[in-house]
């Protein structure tokens, strides 16, 4: 019964438009309250668990770090630097703009925060050099995602605590599948610049010109050679690198001098908020989780996909599937919390390492950022590009459609993501 309560509320929330992390937490208090199964303060005893966590840290921090970039003029000197080198090849906009996606996410660790910062500059000048509208916006809406990908990614941290995975190994095995995604999105928008006439070819930039452009963004470049080498060379942990991204970035912007006094009010509210909505849903999401735990929902999930006389290839098939159907409904924070404790048991016992299958989780909920009806990534670019969500998600289709054949990819050939992290040790 309480398992039917808890699902059946939080369908039902979700319908009327309750954002989820309150339909998680509310579904979770009726289930507890209906059927008493443990007390009610143990609910408040698990949020507070939840995000007690030294490594949650990073979360806000790194969101700040993102913040402050925006604002201090560092993704512009990113994407000038692009533009310098690949302005000028077909396709040169999309290009531009999949390399600062790439370079900002690395900084910030955040999709929705690559849209915005680099889609604010990217979009209107694709628009003004005859690029289409759509696709404008649907090349930032699936390409600002690989920032969950590449590290240093929120939600990679988010699913190392969850499951007791290194994060420096996650962080690790996101490199190559990040750098494929950005290579396949770039050979899509070629191919549709070509076929559809897109684009004005920007003049060539010269050496000169170049070395002006990387000399302007050279601090901005060493950042992610900091943050990154300080955690894989065992300078400091992830946690701490998102306190040196801070750190960082607070003083490029304040050398750059872009940043007013008057926007620091706006730049915090900004942090709060998104730091707080994902706090937020990881303390809901953990209660529904803990709840579905006691109801040994994983338990007879995982018996039953390790009795299907499948094999293995099948059944990974099966959960990529419900992995990509989830995300288009979840955010990815509560699709991670609810989904790994089920699937990550599943996948270890039949062989699968649970860095590879963090990875394809994650690529998993990156391609959901791209897809409605809740598309993070698509609000975004809808806001900034003045489509409707459904324009926008249309434009993105061949991007998308990529983007799930790249991940069944990562998900049958394991060392495209474990490379690294063997390497390494």
């Amino acid at each position: 019964m309480g398992i039917s309560i808890l699902a059946i509320s939080f369908i039902v929330l979700l319908i009327l438009g309750m954002p989820v992390a309150f339909a998680l937490g509310i579904s979770s208090m009726l289930s507890v309250i209906i059927t008493e199964v443990v007390p009610v303060n143990y609910l408040t005893q698990t949020m507070f668990g939840a995000v007690d966590s030294y490594s949650l840290l990073a979360v806000p921090l790194f969101v700040f770090s993102g913040v402050i970039m925006e604002y201090g003029g560092l993704s512009k000197r990113l994407i000038d630097a692009a533009k310098a080198f690949v302005g000028h090849i077909t396709g040169g906009l999309p290009a531009v703009t999949l390399l600062g996606t790439t370079v900002f996410a690395m900084l910030s660790g955040s999709g929705p925060a690559t849209v915005a910062a680099i889609g604010g500059i990217m979009i209107p000048a694709m628009i003004r050099e005859g690029y289409g509208r759509g696709f404008s916006a649907g090349i930032l809406a699936t390409g600002g995602g690989v920032g969950i990908v590449i590290p240093p990614s929120i939600p990679l941290i988010i699913y190392g605590i969850t499951t007791n995975t290194s994060i420096g190994d996650l962080f690790l095995a996101g490199l190559i599948p990040g750098i494929v995604i950005v290579l396949t999105l770039y050979i899509v928008s070629r191919y549709i610049c070509k076929k559809k006439g897109y684009g004005i070819k920007s003049t060539k930039a010269n050496w000169g010109e170049r070395r002006k452009a990387i000399w302007r963004a050279k601090w901005t470049l060493m950042m992610p050679v900091v943050v990154l080498g300080g955690i894989y060379g065992g300078v400091f942990t992830p946690t701490e690198a998102s306190g040196i991204a801070v750190a960082y970035s607070l003083v490029l912007a304040t050398l750059y001098r872009e940043v007013q006094l008057s926007q620091i009010p706006l730049m915090l509210k900004t942090t709060f908020l998104i730091s707080g909505m994902i706090l937020v849903i990881i303390a809901t999401a953990s209660t529904y989780a803990r709840i579905l735990t006691l109801e040994r929902i994983p338990t007879l999930i995982a018996n039953f996909l390790g009795a299907l006389p499948v094999p293995f290839w099948i059944v990974l098939a099966v959960i990529v599937l419900l992995l990509l159907f989830v995300g288009m409904f979840m955010e990815t924070v509560a699709g991670i919390i609810l989904l790994a404790p089920i699937l990550v048991p599943v996948v270890m016992q039949m062989g699968m390492d649970p860095v590879h299958f963090g990875i394809v989780m994650i690529m998993a909920s990156m391609i959901g950022f791209a897809t409605p009806p809740v598309g993070d990534n698509l609000n975004v670019a809808s806001a900034i590009s003045g489509l409707s969500i459904e324009k926008v998600s249309i434009a993105a289709l061949p991007f998308v459609a990529a983007l799930i054949a790249i991940l069944f990819l990562v998900a049958y050939v394991p060392q495209i993501s474990l490379f690294l992290p063997n390497l390494l040790g």
